[in-house]
């Protein structure tokens, strides 16, 4: 996979995504500033150098199902940077939380390709450094967690380092397994597993994911499964 780094640009994903579509193979892609980066939900998300924002793209067969990739994608993360499992957990479809407050975020945008194959791009976001004491929180709506705060050494390029040959391998498992291998892996961090929430319009109490990475929503009419598209899940507070 060829690796390449930007001092600035727009958003990783969109130069991700323009590589595929020029014929180009797997790369990985990161940048120390993103002017135009964007989040689910058509979501605005800058970030500098207190921030880790890269993206991996890869031209993968059309007919692969790639349900479940996002939180394969994050249990991959969270594996590589929390290896005893106690700090990093993962709220469906696409967050990273650390202690309790959104540590990072994964994006997962797809363009058509020649020869029944499409281009598959993975961007991830994740703060490496502690907001200043100044720093407005109140445009933070899940909280701010820093990797620092787990690891003190963690920088750009090291972080770096550890995650690309641990989200390569995961790739080319998932190319034939699926999610199902990694169905157990997001169990153990799911911050939301029973717990009451909201799906869309739909409030209810969550009851783990499917094999194909579908967060199963226990409901008044029973057990409904839901795909993350353009649904979020938001956490209902105790009344």
């Amino acid at each position: 996979m060829q690796r390449r780094h930007l001092a600035e640009c727009g958003s990783t994903n969109t130069e991700a995504l323009a590589h595929l579509r020029e014929g180009g193979g797997p790369l990985l892609l990161s940048a120390s500033r993103q002017t135009a980066g964007r989040g689910r939900l058509g979501r605005a998300w800058q970030s500098d150098d207190a921030a880790l924002t890269f993206s991996v793209a890869l031209p993968l067969p059309a007919a692969l199902d790639l349900s479940g990739l996002s939180l394969a994608v994050g249990c991959t993360v969270a594996d590589t940077l929390d290896p005893a499992g106690e700090r990093i957990q993962l709220k469906w479809p696409n967050d990273l939380f650390l202690d309790g407050a959104k540590l990072g975020g994964i994006l997962i945008e797809t363009v058509a390709l020649p020869h029944e194959r499409r281009g598959v791009v993975i961007g991830i976001g994740l703060n490496l450094r502690p907001l200043p004491a100044e720093a407005d929180r109140s445009a933070f709506r899940s909280g701010h967690a820093a990797l620092q705060t787990l690891d003190p050494a963690a920088d750009a390029t090291t972080t770096l380092d550890r995650l690309a040959p641990a989200l390569r391998g995961m790739l080319a498992d998932f190319e034939t397994l699926g999610f199902a291998p990694w169905q157990a892996a997001f169990a153990r961090r799911d911050l939301a597993a029973n717990r009451r929430v909201r799906v869309g319009e739909q409030l209810g109490t969550a009851r783990g994911v499917s094999v194909r990475g579908e967060l199963l929503l226990e409901t008044a009419a029973g057990l409904v499964p839901c795909s993350g598209g353009e649904l979020g899940l938001r956490l209902e507070t105790s009344s």
